[in-house]
């Protein structure tokens, strides 16, 4: 059975989808969004990283437990924000 690390604490971030785009786009090095389904959900998952690390005071581990609203495909044109619930200890 996993044991939880003590000091874990979870928070919630908001991201507008747009900067969300911004930042896969950085990660990406390039603004095409022309990679295949899975590189672009390894994309969204270190975009949310990044945004988690940010904000996370000092952590040493920063665990993504979930992403609700990615833009899964660069023709996705949903204006609800990307929610990225994460914990660090």
């Amino acid at each position: 059975m996993n044991e939880q690390p003590s000091g874990r604490q979870w928070k919630t971030l908001e991201i507008a989808v747009d900067q969300f785009r911004q930042r896969m786009e950085r990660i990406a090095g390039s603004s095409s969004g022309n990679g295949s389904v899975y590189s672009r959900l390894a994309l969204i998952h270190q975009a949310a990283k990044a945004y988690a690390v940010e904000t996370a005071p000092a952590s040493i581990t920063v665990e993504i437990e979930e992403i609700t609203n990615p833009p899964l495909y660069e023709e996705d044109l949903s204006d609800d924000p990307v929610v990225i619930q994460f914990s660090y200890w």
